[in-house]
């Protein structure tokens, strides 16, 4: 079963994405379609997907964050939904705790740049190993009405645009780069960023030990 088919097939809610976003997210999640899955969704709405990985991931617990008491109507078997703001790090960190950890986190919230911002700095680092942080929406970057602008100083698409230079950390070591950095210590992004997809408004940002990368000869 597809993303795409668990969103017919989902037994509650409604949902309304963009029609590439089920292709990306079935290219990032197939391998762990039957995996024991803990997953948060911010942003609930009408509560479709929130269902629609329910059926999804066959052996997943979904957790759901949304500002609207209404939202609490769209909790189920496998299905729970917390009330508060996305911005508010000692509630985020109260439902990761009470999760036990997430495997997937999806911005789908507010997608304004504060709330963006505040929810990857307190949630990514509570990600668990080898997990999975994805944001929805990224074009949103680029709407004042948002706090973004092109190129603007402090919208997300300008911060994941950092994490190409944090990829390459070891690179910009090396006597070999123009800018060279002599720092010894890399920070935490650094070191637990494995890799990062990007896709039209959809950027999905993987978890894992980043050491420098080792050649070898064949």
């Amino acid at each position: 079963m597809s993303v795409l088919e668990a969103a017919h097939q989902k037994v509650h809610g409604a949902s309304d994405k963009y029609l590439h976003y089920y292709d990306a997210y079935e290219f990032h999640f197939n391998s762990l379609k039957n995996a024991e899955i803990t997953l948060l969704e911010i942003g609930v709405q009408n509560g479709g997907g929130l269902w629609t990985w329910r059926k999804y991931f066959a052996n997943s617990r979904v957790f759901g964050l949304d500002t609207n008491l209404e939202c609490k109507k769209h909790e189920g078997d496998r299905v729970r939904v917390f009330i508060g703001d996305q911005r508010d790090e000692t509630l985020l960190r109260a439902v990761n705790e009470e999760a036990g950890g997430f495997d997937i986190i999806i911005d789908d919230g507010g997608h304004t740049m504060e709330q963006q911002l505040k929810s990857f700095e307190t949630l990514f680092p509570l990600l668990r190993e080898n997990g999975i942080y994805v944001i929805e929406d990224l074009h949103t970057s680029y709407w004042p009405k948002f706090g973004g602008c092109l190129g603007g100083k402090g919208t997300f698409v300008e911060f994941l645009k950092t994490l190409i230079d944090k990829l390459h950390w070891w690179a910009l070591r090396s006597p070999r780069a123009e800018q060279f950095q002599a720092r010894s210590e890399t920070d935490y992004l650094e070191r637990n960023i494995r890799s990062v997809h990007f896709h039209d408004s959809l950027c999905f940002i993987y978890k894992g030990v980043h050491d420098q990368p080792k050649r070898m000869r064949l």
